[in-house]
């Protein structure tokens, strides 16, 4: 069962139901989507206000302006796009089963995509092949979506596993928006503070265009320790804020 690459959701809330929606997530939304042919498994990420200081974003883009705190992966093997296709459907079904009625007005995708692997690269101090990268343990992610420059900024990703911090690189490719790239670091321990790191040591190169370079934390499923630091921060309190 070898990965072939991600659904990537960015994601929002109202700060006054982050709790709830959460939940909802988790209890509600997650599991039928891992019944659909082709989805492995899911992981989900939050920025608290930490960490969206320590990320870099292009203008304009979804990851701007305190917005995408949230993120979903979805694993994924066989084909990409069908999966991506399938979990489209599988929302028709899941409205009609009255299985999607958190209120629209308090939630938002601010990106949703479908990725292809492109390559991957473990860390040789626990002896980690590239097709378990995507299974590796870890306590948060660096994420990047890039344009141009590919060959140079993969080889980036790929030395970026030598670092402290850093067991795992995956890299894939868009399948929907023509050369868009995606890069996700499986890191373990200070997020902000790897992702500096990252930076510091290997800068991006000056023909890649970075959409987001962010680090997010992974979230344990029901507990959510970082709501009432999310609601008293500066963050949008409203999706359509």
């Amino acid at each position: 069962m070898r990965p072939t690459g991600v659904i990537f959701a960015a994601l929002d809330c109202d700060a006054d139901v982050i709790e709830d929606w959460n939940r909802w997530y988790d209890l509600e939304h997650t599991p039928p989507n891992l019944l659909l042919d082709g989805v492995l498994q899911s992981r989900r990420y939050v920025a608290p206000p930490e960490l969206h200081d320590a990320r870099i974003a292009a203008e304009g883009s979804p990851f701007a302006g305190g917005r995408s705190t949230f993120l979903t992966v979805y694993t994924l093997l066989g084909d990409p796009v069908a999966a991506f296709q399938g979990m489209t459907g599988l929302r028709d079904v899941l409205v009609a089963a009255g299985r999607m009625e958190f209120p629209a007005d308090k939630k938002a995708v601010r990106d949703g995509d479908v990725f292809a692997t492109v390559t991957a690269t473990g860390d040789d101090a626990i002896r980690l092949p590239a097709d378990e990268v995507a299974f590796v343990g870890h306590t948060g992610i660096v994420v990047t979506q890039r344009r141009g420059g590919a060959e140079a900024a993969r080889a980036r990703a790929g030395r970026l596993v030598a670092l402290d911090g850093v067991h795992g690189v995956w890299s894939l490719a868009s399948g929907t928006r023509d050369g868009l790239e995606l890069d996700i670091v499986f890191v373990e321990g200070d997020e902000a503070a790897v992702a500096a790191r990252l930076r510091a040591a290997e800068p991006h190169d000056a023909a890649t265009e970075v959409v987001v370079d962010a680090p997010y934390r992974l979230i344990d499923p029901l507990r959510y320790p970082w709501a009432a630091q999310i609601r008293a921060s500066d963050l949008p309190a409203k999706v359509g804020g």
